[in-house]
């Protein structure tokens, strides 16, 4: 069988004048005025939805809180826990002067012998020049040593 063989039939009808009612049809459509559908509340839905979420927020509230009420280390520990290069990076990106930390420091029981003879003068191999250029450079007054 060849497809030349096959007879050509068209298989598709259209109603009659079905062209000349469609643009009215069309418009009588447009113009029907559609019920607007509002918002309904299922609230089985809302309840079988919401109680899980409700239940879980609740359940990290509680957890968290009694997370941090059961924190026992102190703050020497809690700082001894981060280490130095973290510490230094955070104090050069902060607002944080060299002034408020000092402010900061409890200097009551350090013992700072900076005399001639006292342990920290002595193991150092800085002349009198090197050790004037040093506190030149951040801006101490040597007499108040």
């Amino acid at each position: 069988m060849k497809l030349e063989d096959i007879k050509k039939k068209n298989i598709y009808s259209v109603p009659d004048k079905y062209f000349d009612q469609l643009p009215t049809r069309i418009q009588s459509r447009v113009n029907e005025k559609n019920p607007v559908f509002g918002l309904i509340l299922n609230w089985n839905l809302a309840f079988k939805v919401g109680a899980p979420v409700l239940a879980l927020v609740l359940i990290l509230i509680y957890f968290g809180i009694s997370f941090t009420n059961n924190s026992t280390l102190s703050s020497e520990e809690l700082l001894a826990q981060v280490s130095t290069d973290d510490l230094v990076a955070y104090l050069e990106t902060s607002d944080i002067t060299t002034d408020e930390i000092i402010e900061e420091l409890d200097l009551s029981n350090v013992e700072l012998d900076f005399y001639e003879d006292g342990p920290i003068m002595k193991n150092m191999d800085m002349n009198d020049d090197e050790i004037d250029a040093l506190l030149d450079e951040y801006g101490i007054d040597g007499d108040l040593l």
